[in-house]
């Protein structure tokens, strides 16, 4: 759709649409946005996708040019129509974001939607067959043996136990 059309389109946005365009524009991810205007950068999201969904679905960089444009020119348009000594004609811009500060070094600070990975292998993660002082990196050479040839020894008992089971089916279908 040629940015003519695009600015028809952009004429008839409700103010929130325009509030998260202008900071998308911005070059601010929804996420900022959402941060910025307190709300889920889902719905940031939405607000943009419904945007893209009237101009033939375009990219969203393709979208935030012409609406950067759009904005341009509007903006100029008014500028021109108005007294310099008017103060209507300075707007509250966007809205400020919050100040980032650096994050402590000697602290861990966690985000409430983020997800904590545990770099440790499974078996050092609490293990119920060990007690919490024992380690699998504590057990000797012997301790190791030991312990893989338990595993075998069990393995073997199990396709045992499943050879029977299929011998005794076998004699109960030939019976």
């Amino acid at each position: 759709m040629p940015g003519e059309d695009a600015f028809l389109v952009f004429d008839s946005l409700t103010a929130k649409q325009h509030e998260a365009l202008g900071l998308a524009s911005s070059h601010l991810t929804s996420k900022q946005i959402a941060l910025a205007l307190g709300v889920a950068p889902v719905t940031i999201d939405k607000r943009i996708e419904a945007v893209r969904a009237r101009l033939d679905h375009i990219s969203r960089a393709d979208l935030l040019r012409l609406y950067h444009q759009w904005k341009n020119a509007s903006d100029a348009d008014e500028t021109y129509d108005q007294v310099i000594g008017n103060p209507t004609i300075l707007s509250m811009g966007a809205p400020p974001l919050p100040l980032m500060q650096a994050q402590p070094a000697d602290e861990q600070l966690a985000f409430e939607d983020s997800v904590v990975f545990d770099a440790r292998a499974s078996w050092e993660r609490n293990p119920v067959w060990l007690r919490p002082e024992l380690k699998p990196s504590d057990l000797g050479v012997s301790g190791k043996l030991a312990f893989m040839l338990g595993g075998a020894l069990a393995i073997m008992m199990i396709a045992v136990l499943c050879m029977a089971f299929v011998d005794a089916l076998m004699s109960i279908l030939d019976g």
